[in-house]
């Protein structure tokens, strides 16, 4: 059984960016989140920029985000009495 809530959220989500603009602002938001670059920033001393790598890890996390919605709903798992074999 599809979880509703999830299912109608996918569905929009699929109208939206299953077109061809749509899959065009899907490759926008893609650069724009810097999911083909590393979140890794060095400083000038060759120190890791902690802060950057913050920040850069929160924009791709939203690309995870978009892309797990328009990925089909999981199945939940059907309902079982306890007591039965």
């Amino acid at each position: 059984m599809k979880d509703p809530v999830r299912l109608e959220r996918y569905q929009r989500w699929r109208a939206v960016f299953g077109t061809s603009q749509g899959e065009s602002v899907l490759e926008e938001l893609k650069k724009m989140t810097g999911q083909n670059t590393s979140s890794v920033m060095l400083r000038a001393d060759g120190t890791i920029d902690q802060s950057h790598v913050f920040v850069r890890e929160g924009r791709r996390s939203i690309w995870l985000d978009i892309q797990n919605v328009l990925k089909e709903p999981p199945e939940i798992p059907e309902e079982t009495d306890e007591g039965e074999n």
